[in-house]
């Protein structure tokens, strides 16, 4: 059976946990992006921020592998010694790039898109019942534009499987700037369309080497 190159996810599951003998009531936090990286014993040891601050992480955070890096959302407050709190922590997807599958664009609602530590970053407002839904990009073209770079077209592949469009639910993604070109210039950029309930949408980002 061929293996599905887009990745499938249920909206209801996050990988990251904050340890139960954790004080539920939250400070002001510091909630955005970072790389989260695991000890040899699965937990959460340290982050990047997508401002390229490192931060060793002072508490007990769970449900990674050993030595796992990957994508989160965290809230945290930082301390004055280079440490943070974590009070919040959820993995967030990387959407692979696929080429060979018929583009679906199954409509979604959309809060944000925004580009950050080498990422494109949604937070998206799919409908659910709790099952999974397919989620992927594609690269629909690129093309020379009036700066002498190149303009690179994506959109979100999206498909509803037999997920019930019941309710509203928030899933926070990206992509890795690094599955669009192995390198940029100045003057390239990124027009990324998304079909959402209200038409198709899009969103255009320049300075892509920052």
């Amino acid at each position: 059976m061929k293996k599905l190159s887009f990745i499938l996810l249920s909206l209801l599951v996050g990988l990251i946990s904050c340890g139960s003998d954790e004080d539920q009531s939250y400070p002001d936090l510091i909630t955005e992006m970072a790389m989260a990286q695991a000890n040899d014993e699965g937990l959460l040891a340290s982050f990047v921020t997508d401002r390229g601050q490192t931060y060793r992480v002072n508490n007990t955070i769970t449900g990674m592998e050993p030595n796992e890096r990957l994508r989160a959302l965290l809230g945290y407050v930082p301390q004055s010694d280079g440490t943070a709190d974590v009070y919040t922590a959820k993995s967030v997807p990387i959407l692979p790039r696929i080429h060979n599958e018929t583009p679906r664009h199954d409509p979604i609602g959309i809060e944000s898109v925004w580009m950050g530590g080498g990422f494109l970053n949604m937070h998206l407002l799919p409908k659910t019942q709790g099952e999974k839904q397919a989620w992927a990009f594609i690269c629909d073209s690129t093309r020379q534009n009036p700066l002498g770079g190149t303009t690179h077209h994506l959109s979100l592949y999206h498909n509803q499987q037999e997920d019930v469009m019941a309710y509203s639910s928030h899933l926070y993604a990206c992509l890795s700037l690094d599955s669009v070109a192995t390198s940029f210039t100045v003057a390239d950029s990124i027009v990324f369309a998304v079909v959402t309930f209200n038409g198709l949408k899009t969103w255009q980002f320049g300075d892509l080497l920052h």
